[in-house]
């Protein structure tokens, strides 16, 4: 069986530590990889996991390009194993610039986590940003979800989807991360909604998982390993774990992203 992960961080050599520790101190949870690529490819190969898509999240726009080129570059020393998300945030003054570089990179879609990057998914600068990706026709991988805050409340980014109808969203944690029963209540049910399901597993029951995968539907499942928080063996691990037919683990591990993307595993 092929495995296609749609949410991977990785960050340069020089700077992972801290990351790591930066997404430790965020999500008061250990972080159990480095964030290096290399780690990354060793880990994804003994799990099976034929491609990635990789991607970081730029706090302030000042660090957007940095990061969109150094996400491109890792794409381009690895086509085989990597396909390419860019960052972005809403408070750029370029952009609509920042797009099309972003696109000439040839990065696939954007990652967003407002939780981190602090601004609310539905005010009207962040709408404006995604009704520009919208337009361009990328996908955009959003972590939704936080009991501690409500920069992306799951009934938020239903109200986002309201009004941009051609907006793709993966909606990152089956769409309510520590909200996993209320994220689906909101964004199941519609065609430009997948739902990957990283950094949920731990936490659920294997038939309480497939329940909520049923409410998305699963040809709108995507699987995710939100390396380096989880390591993509145990990932892959847990996954086979759940009750579901080899033609369902297929759809999801691998199939769902690939007819999204256009990409082949």
């Amino acid at each position: 069986m092929k495995f296609f992960d749609v949410h991977a961080h990785v960050y340069p050599d020089r700077v992972a530590q801290r990351a790591k520790e930066s997404i430790e101190q965020f999500y008061r949870h250990p972080v159990q990889m480095d964030g290096r690529v290399e780690t990354l490819l060793m880990q994804g190969q003994q799990a099976g996991i034929t491609r990635h898509v990789i991607h970081s999240v730029g706090v302030s726009w000042e660090r957007v390009a940095a990061i969109n080129t150094f996400i491109a570059a890792t794409v381009a020393a690895h086509p085989d194993r990597f396909v390419g998300f860019g960052t972005m945030v809403p408070s750029h003054p370029h952009m609509e610039k920042a797009l099309e570089d972003m696109m000439a990179l040839g990065l696939r879609g954007v990652k967003l986590h407002p939780d981190i990057q602090h601004y609310d998914v539905d005010s009207d600068e962040t709408m404006a940003m995604l009704d520009a990706i919208a337009d361009r026709g990328l996908p955009v991988l959003l972590h939704v979800g936080d009991d501690r805050y409500d920069f992306s409340h799951p009934e938020k980014v239903a109200y986002v989807l309201d009004r941009i109808p051609h907006l793709t969203i993966i909606c990152a944690h089956l769409g309510g991360w520590t909200m996993w029963h209320e994220g689906w209540r909101y964004l199941a049910g519609r065609d430009n909604v997948y739902a990957d399901c990283s950094s949920s597993l731990f936490a659920l029951q294997p038939k309480e998982a497939v329940r909520i995968f049923q409410h998305f539907g699963l040809d709108h499942v995507i699987f995710g390993t939100d390396y380096p928080m989880w390591s993509p063996v145990e990932e892959v691990e847990r996954f086979l774990r759940l009750p579901l037919t080899p033609e369902e683990q297929q759809l999801i591990a691998c199939g769902n992203l690939e007819r999204l993307l256009k990409v082949s595993a």
